[in-house]
């Protein structure tokens, strides 16, 4: 008689934990995603070096320290925002941008749609947002966003150069 107990027992227990695991994983199931899935840690951090790309300015600071102060002040909801990336690290960024300081807020885009939406969504969310002119070489180095523009086929992320970001 015990043992039927103990396995009566240990069913309605499994069947607690089921119910609330059940209900945990309900709560915070991801919402659908019209779109594909995020970028996330599993997308190569591509630099672009050797592409000429456009550059969403958020503001060039002296210090690598002062920038990362400036950009721990941008939300843009769930959304990555800005990077902080050398000067140098792209060629003609610094004859653009005409401010001197050795380190800037930016994300980097392969096509003219999508620095725009970042642009406008920055913008939306009271932050500056400054597209560069023209085009700029990347040197490599640190990543800048790479790879969170949509594709311009429509068959997900922008993952690599497109003709326009060739030299």
């Amino acid at each position: 008689m015990r043992k039927r107990t103990k396995a009566v027992l240990a069913g309605v227990v499994l069947a607690l934990t089921t119910s609330v695991a059940m209900s945990v994983t309900a709560m915070t199931a991801p919402e659908p995603q019209p779109y594909g899935p995020p970028i996330g840690p599993g997308v190569p951090r591509d630099t672009g070096a050797g592409e000429l790309l456009l550059v969403v300015v958020g503001g060039v600071y002296p210090t690598r320290a002062e920038a990362d102060a400036a950009n721990e002040q941008v939300v843009l909801g769930d959304l990555q925002g800005y990077y902080v990336v050398p000067v140098a690290q792209f060629q003609g960024f610094r004859e653009q941008v005409g401010a001197t300081g050795e380190f800037a807020l930016v994300s980097a885009f392969r096509t003219q749609e999508g620095a725009t939406e970042f642009a406008d969504l920055s913008a939306a969310f009271g932050h500056p947002a400054t597209i560069l002119p023209k085009r700029v070489r990347s040197l490599g180095g640190v990543f800048a966003g790479l790879g969170q523009e949509p594709h311009p086929d429509g068959s997900g992320p922008l993952l690599g150069p497109v003709e326009e970001s060739l030299p």
